[in-house]
């Protein structure tokens, strides 16, 4: 069994302007053997706020509820887990085989959070899930198990309801908060698995301002050929 067909529901969070994103992101489950039907696995259509309401930009707003509506329809289906992916994933090369070691690791395991994705490179010649005991500033390719759902998604509500700032948490990055929640509640279970699964892709930013390049039209398509190449090469690498 791969790391897609495991989860309940896989959700693949995606702004609707954002087509571009969203070829990709077929084209990146197509290439690794993963199928899209819209159904078990699909995309959700972020929420795309007008004002930033206390949060570092509007998209990190949009953001911060996106992750939030994916959990809130997990609870209203009733779901076991979801598995949420942000739409710049790119797995990693030895996705077949690290997918099936982690999911194989998973079983037994005591789990409210697991990361597949993370920023950290280990040299571990054995596959494990590592109790997290860092900050992890990603959140484009991780699970949630539904004895869980409840307490994030209140925590969730809390920030919303706090001012910048607050010393118990006010308006963050969605990862921010998940990495809050984890070192704030001991009794939450979160690991993530030593061989790294997956990592964002080269992509124009939706959560902060853009670059010169990217804000002029005629550099535009200029910059969004180098990522694609620069996505292709890191195919090759990791």
């Amino acid at each position: 069994m791969n790391v897609i067909e495991y989860f309940d529901r896989v959700r693949i969070i995606n702004i609707s302007s954002r087509k571009d994103r969203r070829l990709e992101t077929v084209e990146e489950f197509t290439r690794n053997g993963f199928h899209i039907d819209d159904e078990k696995t699909g995309f959700f259509e972020a929420i795309t706020p007008t004002e930033g309401n206390g949060f570092p930009s509007v998209g990190v707003r949009g953001c911060f509820l996106s992750h939030l509506g994916v959990l809130e329809e997990a609870i209203r289906l009733n779901l076991k887990n979801v598995l949420i992916l942000e739409d710049d994933i790119q797995f990693s090369r030895h996705i077949s085989q690290y997918g099936r070691e982690a999911i194989k690791a998973l079983e037994g395991l005591e789990w409210d959070i697991v990361y597949f994705g993370h920023p950290f490179e280990e040299n571990s010649n054995l596959p494990a899930w590592k109790a997290v005991d860092r900050p992890i500033h990603l959140a484009h390719f991780y699970a949630v198990n539904g004895k869980c759902f409840g307490k994030l998604r209140d925590f969730l509500f809390e920030i919303l309801e706090r001012p910048p700032g607050h010393p118990d948490g006010g308006p963050m990055h969605y990862d921010a908060a998940l990495n809050t929640l984890i070192h704030k509640n001991k009794e939450i279970s979160a690991y993530y698995f030593t061989w790294n699964c997956g990592y964002q892709r080269p992509s124009r930013t939706d959560l902060h301002e853009l670059s010169l390049f990217d804000r002029v039209p005629l550099l535009r398509p200029v910059m969004g050929m180098l990522r694609r190449l620069k996505a292709k090469n890191l195919r090759r690498t990791r």
